[in-house]
């Protein structure tokens, strides 16, 4: 493995533990960019929702952007300013979007809200759906209500999402992928911290992976110099993608079979785990680091 240049870490379930960052996770990580290991938080959250815990974790600098958006978006953190973005073309997130409605489940567009000022476009009967309406009142979240997406002059979409609970989370992706072909990267994610199964699906090719490379090439890090941490199936791209990569015991399976090293479950400091992992490496033979699998 090349030597460790940047460590991609996801938010939630990885870091972030019922809607807290543990300090020992976050001395850990400026531990790692004092050691020469650039930090990049990677997650499925809009800039304005991770803000918070980027804050919070104090990194020195130089500081790595923000992949936000499930790699739809790369964020400068100091400004808050889009530096990079994937949205759909205007007739795939139209016909998306009225595939999600037809599935009986009101669709929910994300936009670029730095760009746009709001957060979402919505289309279908969200008035009528409780948990939609809780969702959306819990993050204060800016919505326009609209009847499909290829309007000339609206801002372009990067995700599209349905709250699946109660619905069969494989059934619908599988329908989707079925339905769009390789028009859409399709996937479900479970938000832990908000006991609450979303599906969401963005313009083929978008992943935390493809971001990370967007990001690597600010510094010249390749993906072989790139480490990565997660435990969700939306962190399977940029664990096979990195040079070296790490997942939760509790993770999927997928992602057990796809990590190099399988450390502490959530809630018990995998982060630190894994920094000290890449930390002794650096330092050589004799180091003490976690077993690789």
């Amino acid at each position: 493995m090349a030597e460790c240049k940047m460590l991609a870490v996801d938010v939630d379930g990885t870091l972030l533990e019922q809607g807290r960052v543990d300090p020992a996770d976050a001395a850990a990580l400026r531990a790692a960019a004092e050691g020469g290991i650039l930090p990049c938080l990677c997650t499925g959250r809009s800039w304005d929702q991770v803000r918070p815990i980027w804050q919070e974790l104090a990194l020195p600098r130089p500081q790595a952007p923000v992949i936000c958006v499930g790699g739809a978006l790369v964020t400068e953190p100091s400004t808050g300013r889009t530096l990079y973005s994937r949205p759909f073309d205007r007739p795939t997130a139209d016909d998306l979007a009225r595939a999600v409605v037809g599935m009986g489940y009101p669709a929910m567009a994300l936009v670029d809200a730095w760009r746009e000022g709001f957060d979402y476009f919505l289309m279908g009967p969200c008035e009528q759906v409780g948990l939609y309406q809780e969702f959306l009142a819990a993050r204060e979240l800016r919505v326009r209500r609209v009847e499909r997406l290829s309007r000339p002059g609206d801002p372009p979409t990067l995700r599209i999402s349905l709250l699946a609970d109660g619905g069969d989370v494989e059934g619908l992706v599988a329908a989707l992928r079925q339905q769009f072909g390789g028009r859409v990267e399709a996937q479900g994610i479970y938000l832990r911290h908000a006991d609450l199964h979303i599906v969401e699906a963005f313009r083929a090719g978008t992943n935390k992976f493809t971001a990370m490379v967007y990001v690597g090439q600010g510094d010249r890090i390749s993906p072989a110099a790139m480490a990565a941490i997660g435990d969700d199936h939306n962190d399977l791209a940029m664990l096979t993608g990195a040079g070296v990569s790490a997942t939760t015991a509790d993770a999927p399976p997928e992602l057990l079979r796809a990590a190099d090293m399988v450390l502490a479950p959530r809630g018990q400091r995998p982060v630190t785990q894994f920094v000290a992992a890449l930390l002794a490496r650096r330092q050589g033979p004799g180091a003490t680091a976690p077993p690789s699998r």
